[in-house]
This record gives structure tokens, sequence and C-alpha cells, in this order.
């Protein structure tokens, strides 16, 4: 999966950051190539992390090793 270019995040999560699966506090957000975003909890992006690769999304902030 491809990482953002810039080594800082744009921005950092919050605790109103919330996990689109399950709502629980988001630790990554990616970008899908056909637009948009999500953000995921650890458990949750690990869960889809495959599938993401395989379209091609970037990811734009990780915070699961904080």
């Amino acid at each position: 999966m491809k990482t953002s270019i810039d080594k800082k995040p744009t921005r950092t999560l919050t605790a109103a950051d919330r996990c689109d699966r399950c709502s629980a506090r988001a630790l990554v957000e990616t970008a899908l190539p056909q637009g948009g975003s999500l953000l995921l909890g650890a458990y949750h992006f690990e869960q889809v992390e495959v599938g993401l690769i395989a379209v091609g999304a970037t990811i734009l902030v990780d915070e699961r090793r904080r």
C-alpha cells in the first residue's frame, strides 16, 4: 500500500475521528483512488488491508504505533 509522500501526516487523528465500521477511535485514514477516504480502527484496518492494497488506496495517517 502506498503511504503519503510527506514524512509527517497532514493532520493527526483526534478522539472525534471514529472508525467507519464500528465507531471505535480511528487510528488509520486512507484515501481511495476513486475518491473519498476511510477512517478505520486497528482491528478493521487489518481486516481490510489486503483489499485496500488491491484497489490502490493510500495511507494518509497511521497512528497504530503511537
